[in-house]
């Protein structure tokens, strides 16, 4: 039995684009062991991976931040003998890891940090979508990935949450993702709290979703809302983790959201998307579900565009409110 680990990235969205590489490593290897190393964040999206047979978490920002702890992390990781490493991440302390915890084949991106870690340097192809970026990593080492499209089967218990939340009834339930890893792909506040009146007139209930540091943003979209229309909003931001976001995700009608990872993690679950893009491009970030909906404005930037100084990000104010609910009711409903 070969043991394969695979070494992911730190972002959602991207390790959500890398999972069909893990059923193409079952496919390939029919009786290995497959393990990943992800942060702590990530863990409960591996857990619900059939082909994932092992988490293992590092967390260089909190649990592995020491010199020591790191050690100990090699100690722990030679015990566990794996055979072959696959590194989509390309950090010069986890190549470094690898081979001191013996792996025996250490396959990575050619880098200068790290090419002398490494037994199969795979020469990384700019300009690709990054999941084609990703699989090129194991079809450059004889894996073939043939279906690219990630696909996430919540198990039963996942359910639970939404069931206190989602009842039957005869209204459209829209999830929103009000803001981003990166201020310059975030839709202005305001916007959204347009954009919910407009949908509140129609048959629609909305939930909104984001992590605890977004609850300022959610509190300057509800303010201008009066009572009858926040009695059909439920604000879950702050509120769930991976896995409970998988369960509301999974029975959701449609997720609005700016190019991030609960966008590529609907589209996972077959849920219909409705992605706002500004400075990033389309072409190597969109999630590649059958149902993913773009709405950008071409503002004459070069895209991808990552000017970090960059101080009115035009781009994601050119898209307004109108817009956005006319392609809601056009996915719904099939009109505008």
């Amino acid at each position: 039995m070969k043991k394969i680990l695979v070494v992911e990235v730190n972002w959602l969205g991207d390790c959500v684009m890398s999972l069909p590489a893990f059923s193409a490593l079952k496919e390939k290897f029919k009786d290995s062991y497959i393990a990943v190393v992800c942060p702590e964040r990530l863990k409960e999206l591996f857990g619900v991976i059939p082909s994932v047979d092992e988490v293992i978490v590092f967390d260089e920002k909190d649990t592995h931040r020491s010199f020591f702890s790191k050690i100990e992390f090699v100690k722990e990781l030679k015990k566990k003998k794996f055979d072959i490493v696959f590194l989509l991440h390309r950090s010069f302390t986890k190549t470094l890891i690898c081979k001191l915890a013996n792996i025996k084949e250490i396959i990575g991106f050619k880098r200068k940090k790290t090419r002398f870690l490494l037994t199969k340097k795979i020469e990384p192809r700019e300009n690709l979508h990054r999941r084609d970026y990703y699989f090129s990593l194991f079809e450059k080492a004889g894996v073939s990935v043939k279906n690219r499209i990630p696909r996430i089967e919540p198990i039963s218990p996942l359910t639970s949450l939404a069931d206190k939340f989602f009842k039957k009834d005869n209204f459209f339930w829209i999830a929103v993702n009000p803001s981003a890893n990166w201020h310059l792909k975030r839709w202005p506040p305001h916007y959204f709290s347009f954009l919910f009146k407009y949908l509140l007139e129609e048959d629609v209930k909305i939930v909104l979703i984001g992590q605890k540091k977004d609850e300022d943003v959610v509190k300057k979209i509800l303010v201008s809302l009066n009572d009858k229309e926040k009695e059909r909003i439920i604000n879950l931001c702050g509120k769930t983790n991976l896995k409970e976001l998988i369960s509301v995700l999974a029975r959701v009608d449609l997720l609005i959201s700016s190019d991030s990872g609960p966008a590529h993690l609907a589209s996972a679950l077959g849920r219909k998307v409705l992605v706002l893009f500004g400075p990033t491009s389309p072409s190597i970030t969109a999630p590649s579900g059958k149902d993913v909906y773009i709405l950008r404005k071409d503002v004459g930037c070069k895209i991808p565009c990552y000017n970090l100084k960059c101080k009115d990000n035009i781009c994601m104010k050119k898209i307004e409110p109108q817009d956005v609910f006319l392609k809601v009711k056009e996915i719904l409903y099939g009109k505008n």
